[in-house]
C-alpha cells in the first residue's frame, strides 16, 4: 500500500502518525506495540490530522534511527526504513512486522497496539505471553526420560482404557502399549514425564520426589504415611488416608439404605487432592503434602497458581489454565474432573451447602494450599441448620418441627449464628433466621 493510501486510511490499529522525527520516544514506543501485536507502518511527515507536512533528511538520519532502534528495545527490532515523496515532500516509511520473539520491551515497559494508541501491556498479560513463549520449555510433563516401553505397566492401561469407557463413554484405540501412548502424546520416540507418572511400573524409580506425603497432627505426628505409584494411585491413597482420620456418621435413608455423612464432603477434599496432583510443578522436587489437623485438612502443591489466576479470582469465575496438560487430560478422561476450571468453585459450593466455613485458598514461598474446614458443628445443631435451609425460619418453627422448647431452639440458632454459618434480622417483632 502506498503512502497516499496510507494517509487516506488514517491513523488506526495498524497506521501511526508522526510530523517530525523529534517525537523520537513517540516513534520508539509505536515499534515496540506494532512488534507486540500484528505489525503495522509508521509514516514520519505527516501530521495528526492527515496532512502531508514532510521533513528534512539530513545525512545519517536512517541509520542512526536504526542503531537507537536496536538499543532502545529488547529483543532487538529491525524494521523496514525507507523513503518517499509525495506532492514534493518526503516522508520515512518505517515498516514494522509483527514479532516472532516476543514480548519487545522498550527500555524494560513492553507496549501493545490498541485501536489509535500505544498502551503498556499489564503484569499479568506480560507473564502470560512468557509463559506461552516457553511454554514447551517450562513444561516438565513433556521431557523424555530413558527409560524403557517394558517399564510401562500394561495392566494399568488396559484398566485405564476400560475406566474410560465406563467414566465418559469413550473409546480409546488399544492395540499396543506403545501405540496407546503414542496416541495420547506421551510417547516421542522416548517415554515421556507424563507416560511414566501415569502408567509405569515405578515412576518414583524416575521422579522420586514425585509422592504424596500425608500426615495426622495431634501434638507432633500421630500418623503418617508416603504414597508411592502412578498419580492414580496416589489420589486413591490419600483419599483412603482422609478417611481414615476425619469423622463420618452413618444413618438409614427412608429406602433402609446406609449414608455416610462425612463431616468434610468427600467430593471435595478429592477436588482438592486431584487439583494438586494435576497443577503441581512437577519441576520442583517437593512431593504434594496432605495435613489432617483437629480443626483443618490442608492439601498442599509445590508451584504457585498459573498466572492470571490469584487465590481470590478462584472463588469467582475464572479460566483453566492447566501446568500440565498431558497429565490433566489423562485425569479428565479417567472421570476425576467434571470440568476444569470449577473445581475451586465446587469445593467452596459443597462446603458452605454442608455447614462448613469457606475454605482458603493461599500462594505462598512458591506453593499452593487449600484448606478445608472440619465440622464445628454438633449433630444437633446441623439439623437444625438443614431446617433453615429448608425454610423454618423462626425459632418457633424450629422447635415445633424437633418438638423442643423455643428457648432451646434459640440456643441452636444462635450457636449457628456466632459460628457465621446463618444469618440473622429483625423484621417487626420477629427475629428470622436464613
Amino acid at each position: 500500500m502506498g503512502i497516499l493510501e496510507l494517509i487516506a486510511k488514517g491513523e488506526g490499529q495498524d497506521v501511526e502518525f508522526k510530523s517530525s522525527l523529534s517525537e523520537r520516544r513517540e516513534i520508539l514506543e509505536t515499534i515496540c506495540a506494532f512488534s507486540n501485536s500484528n505489525g503495522g507502518t509508521i509514516l514520519v511527515g505527516v501530521d495528526d490530522n492527515g496532512n502531508l507536512v514532510g521533513i528534512e533528511m539530513g545525512k545519517g538520519v536512517i541509520e542512526g534511527l536504526i542503531n537507537e532502534i536496536k538499543s532502545s528495545i529488547e529483543p532487538p527490532v529491525i524494521p523496514q526504513i525507507e523513503t518517499a515523496e509525495a506532492h514534493g515532500k518526503k516522508v520515512l516509511v518505517i515498516r514494522v512486522s509483527e514479532g516472532l520473539n516476543k514480548p519487545y520491551l522498550l527500555k524494560g515497559i513492553a507496549f501493545k497496539r490498541f485501536g489509535r494508541t500505544n498502551q503498556r501491556i499489564p503484569r499479568e498479560e506480560l507473564e502470560k505471553i512468557i509463559l506461552e513463549k516457553h511454554k514447551t520449555i517450562l513444561s516438565f510433563e513433556e521431557g523424555v526420560f530413558d527409560a524403557n516401553l517394558k517399564d510401562m505397566d500394561e495392566l494399568k492401561v488396559k484398566n485405564f482404557v476400560a475406566e474410560v469407557k465406563s467414566a465418559r463413554n469413550i473409546d480409546l484405540p488399544y492395540a499396543t502399549v506403545r501405540d496407546f501412548l503414542e496416541r495420547l502424546g506421551l510417547f516421542k520416540g522416548k517415554l515421556t514425564a507424563a507416560a511414566l507418572l501415569c502408567f509405569s511400573k515405578n515412576p518414583q524409580a524416575y521422579i522420586p520426589y514425585a509422592i504424596v506425603k500425608c500426615g495426622r497432627f495431634r501434638n507432633g505426628i500421630a500418623d503418617e504415611r508416603e504414597i508411592h505409584g502412578t498419580l492414580l494411585d496416589q489420589i486413591s491413597g490419600a483419599l483412603e488416608f482422609l478417611k481414615n482420620h476425619i469423622r463420618v456418621q452413618h444413618s438409614v435413608d427412608e429406602r433402609g439404605r446406609r449414608v455416610d455423612r462425612w463431616e468434610i464432603p468427600l467430593e471435595a477434599i478429592r477436588e482438592a487432592v486431584v487439583n494438586a496432583v494435576a497443577h503441581r510443578d512437577y519441576g520442583v522436587p517437593s512431593p504434594v503434602y496432605v495435613k489432617v489437623f483437629d480443626d483443618r485438612v490442608e492439601v498442599i502443591n509445590p508451584g504457585g497458581l498459573m498466572p492470571p489466576l490469584t487465590p481470590e479470582k478462584l472463588k469467582k469465575e475464572h479460566p483453566s489454565v492447566l501446568r500440565n496438560p498431558k497429565i490433566a487430560n489423562m485425569l479428565f478422561l479417567y472421570g476425576y474432573v467434571e470440568r476444569w476450571g470449577y473445581g475451586t468453585n465446587k469445593i467452596v459450593e459443597l462446603c458452605v451447602e454442608n455447614g462448613l466455613r469457606e475454605p482458603d485458598f493461599v500462594e505462598e514461598d512458591g506453593f499452593f494450599k487449600v484448606v478445608l474446614y472440619r465440622s464445628s458443628v454438633n449433630e444437633m445443631e446441623r439439623v437444625v441448620l438443614d431446617l433453615v435451609k429448608k425454610g423454618f425460619n423462626t425459632s418457633s418453627a424450629v422447635a415445633k418441627k424437633l418438638n423442643i422448647n423455643e428457648r432451646t431452639a434459640r440456643k441452636y440458632l444462635s450457636s449457628l449464628v456466632s459460628k457465621n454459618l446463618i444469618n440473622r434480622k429483625r423484621i417487626g417483632r420477629k427475629i428470622i433466621y436464613y
